[in-house]
């Protein structure tokens, strides 16, 4: 079998999977539908072709012509049909959807009947069997193309009138579609026609089946794919990689013009071009392609780089207002947008009320407020993820919740609808208006999007925490201060970042930028794991206030100390690299069974170690551990600067440092012991230091047994 004759099959199944996709994902939908018969005609007239293209004689030639025609008369109807569904225009052009369908009937019976005004019989030619056209096969086809080029024009006058980016772009693949397939069929019709008398035109190779192939996928992309890819960028990276191919291409044959290709030795062409596409696919042709998407596409760029600079902007602002007004005064001068919205969680009012709106053209988003009932805030709540606002007529599965709401969504004049959510708290909803470049957002602005939300979502509520602490009454004045400083310090010059690091992490683990080889996998990975462990122990330390209350929930679960030990060393030698400094370990093999909170634990650990070996420059640091009759004592032991004995006292209270150059230029907040005091003695256990100054120290804590 050739590829000829088996091009018709591959179509067949492409246009049977297409059909059953469509259905599956979404069998109410009456696009759907319509695109499955559709696609059903397309597939009639492969398996036609594909069984005219192994036929013996002209007998089973004329039969397969007609089933072929019975699949191909019914495609501008229900290509035409589909249109106006999409455009949602269908009582509008009842008129004409009436025409079309009674012409596709009438052209349908007389091709079933056999009747020699359609086709008079079949003859051979250069690709196989084609028909033999009779008087009525002309109005035929000017039915078959008026009404593609007519659903076609009826595209092109809404399509700059389309508000919605996103369907835009499934507007731009149907009209690709649509001009791929008549393309085909111009060719097609020119080489029959053009044929009768220049006979060379026969070779030309048929093309109505490889361009209806490309046509059924760009339709069944518009209705299949919820997160489409940018349709303009393709087309304008393709043209560029086109151009290039064609300037190579010249080269070529201009070269061979001045050059004796027979006495030629062929590695003088083998080389240069093996040179070419080495460089192409190597970091250097990596480059020049990012090079060239920086100069084609530096909108696309201007938003992501927007994105970017937001996200490391929100750490550094406490003030909640100047927060706000940079963020959505960023987004829209920055990507830039038709609008931007921020809304903020009222709890008197029991719904999300607008705080900050900026515009540039337009109205903004129509809406002033959104109660927590409303299933767009339960939709937000549970799934936690950015809001496609057009996926929701696309997507069953987020259809279901939208049911009783669309009205309200629909008032909505937003392209996407981001969540803040902190904690698994909903505080804000970030609605986001069109790009004036009309591009869509794609897959990775929506991945930083959500990052940003993220970070958005906890500079807000710390902003908030600042203020309501920095608006506290006098006899609170001490607390107040306490508590700020030590939100300040934590929460903002920890967590905050941190929350980028995992998120961007995230952002390279997933490959939006590019591949990664294994060792940056690694790195990226190992960089992502601890990141998370980190921002667990922070939400911890986060929660002191809540120890000091007695409402901090204990995990108790059996530990294997030798396992958490290790992992503790691990996570701390990055800390001792560049000093002359050994971190070891004196773990008895047999230790009596323990239970207790492990992420505590580790804490301690952590904390205990971090120390050691931030105050020790050269010698070593000890971790030991001895099973005394109802506890474990674990030890940490260094040779460090020491610690004063006046120092001592007040060791494991809050925000309290050693007064000495060496501990000043440490940094740190001075909660590290205290909380690691608190976690002991919530174990049961006891905590003590011993120390002498410039001959180190050792820190012993107790885990009880039971």
């Amino acid at each position: 079998m050739t590829l000829h004759n088996f091009l018709p099959l591959l179509a067949l199944i492409l246009n049977v999977s297409l059909a059953g996709i469509t259905l599956f994902r979404n069998p109410g939908s009456r696009l759907n539908r319509l695109f499955t018969y559709f696609v059903g005609g397309m597939a009639v007239w492969n398996l036609g072709v594909f069984m005219l293209r192994r036929s013996p004689d002209e007998t089973a030639a004329i039969f397969w012509e007609i089933v072929i025609h019975t699949g191909v008369i019914a495609l501008p109807a229900f290509y035409y049909h589909f249109v106006l569904i999409f455009l949602e225009s269908t009582t509008r052009h009842r008129t004409s959807l009436v025409v079309v369908y009674t012409l596709a009937i009438v052209f349908s019976i007389i091709n079933l009947s056999g009747s020699s005004l359609f086709m008079s019989g079949v003859k051979s030619t250069y690709w196989g069997w084609a028909p033999a056209t009779g008087l009525l096969y002309t109005p035929f086809f000017i039915y078959f193309n008026f009404f593609l080029i007519y659903g076609l024009s009826h595209l092109v006058r809404v399509y700059k009138d389309v508000d919605s980016s996103f369907r835009r772009n499934r507007a731009t693949l149907i009209l690709l579609g649509t001009l791929v397939s008549l393309v085909g069929g111009v060719i097609d019709f020119a080489r029959f026609i053009l044929a009768r008398f220049v006979p060379a035109a026969d070779l030309v190779y048929p093309m109505g089946i490889p361009a209806n192939m490309i046509f059924a996928l760009m339709l069944g992309t518009s209705i299949v794919r919820y997160r489409l890819f940018d349709v303009n960028v393709v087309v304008k990276k393709g043209a560029i990689y086109l151009l290039l191919w064609g300037v190579l291409t010249s080269t070529l044959v201009m070269a061979e013009q001045y050059a004796d290709w027979d006495q030629l030795n062929p590695l003088w062409v083998i080389l240069p071009l093996g040179f070419v596409m080495t460089m192409l696919v190597s970091p250097l042709g990596h480059r020049l392609e990012e090079r060239i998407e920086r100069l084609m596409f530096s909108r696309r760029r201007g938003c992501y780089e927007t994105l970017l600079d937001l996200s490391k902007r929100m750490g550094s602002i406490l003030d909640f207002g100047r927060l706000m007004e940079t963020l959505v005064h960023g987004l829209v001068r920055g990507v830039p947008l038709t609008h931007c919205v921020l809304m903020i969680y009222d709890a008197q009012r029991s719904a999300f009320e607008v705080y900050r709106e900026d515009t540039t053209v337009g109205e903004g988003a129509g809406t002033v407020s959104i109660r927590v009932d409303s299933p767009i805030v339960q939709w937000l709540n549970q799934k936690g993820r950015v809001l496609v606002k057009e996926e929701v007529k696309l997507n069953p599965e987020i259809a279901v919740y939208f049911e009783t709401a669309e009205a309200e969504l629909d008032a909505i004049k937003a392209a996407l609808i981001v969540p803040l959510k902190i904690e698994g708290k909903l505080t804000g909803i970030l609605l986001v208006g069109e790009k004036l470049s009309g591009d869509i957002f794609d897959d990775q602005e929506l991945e930083v999007l959500a990052v940003l939300a993220n970070q958005v979502a906890i500079s807000l509520e710390n902003a908030r925490l600042y203020e309501e602490l920095s608006n506290s009454n006098a006899q609170l004045m001490q607390a107040s201060r306490l508590k700020s400083q030590f939100l300040a310090s934590m929460s903002h010059e920890l967590r905050t970042p941190l929350n980028s690091i995992i998120g961007f992490s995230k952002v390279l683990l997933n490959r939006l930028d590019g591949e990664l080889t294994e060792r940056q996998e690694t790195y990226i990975r190992s960089v992502h794991n601890s990141g998370s462990h980190l921002l667990q122990l922070i939400n911890g330390i986060l929660d002191f206030s809540r120890i000091e209350a007695g409402k901090l929930e204990m995990l108790s679960e059996e530990i294997d100390l030798h396992e958490l030990i290790d992992e503790c060393i691990e996570s701390s030698m990055p800390l001792a690299r560049g000093k002359q400094l050994k971190v070891e370990k004196n773990v008895p093999l047999e230790l009596p069974p323990l239970s207790a909170d492990r992420t505590k634990v580790k804490q301690i650990l952590l904390n205990l170690l971090s120390n050691a070996i931030k105050f020790t420059t050269h010698g070593r640091v000890l971790v030991s551990i001895v099973a005394e009759p109802d506890a474990v004592r674990v030890s940490v032991a260094d040779t460090g600067i020491g610690i004063r004995e006046d120092d001592l006292a007040r060791l494991f209270e809050p925000f309290q440092q050693l007064d000495n150059p060496v501990a000043r230029s440490a940094g740190g907040t001075g909660l590290g012991l205290a909380i690691s005091k608190k976690f002991v003695e919530l174990h049961g256990g006891r905590v003590w230091a011993e120390s002498r100054e410039n001959q180190g120290s050792t820190f012993h804590f107790t885990l009880p047994l039971v």
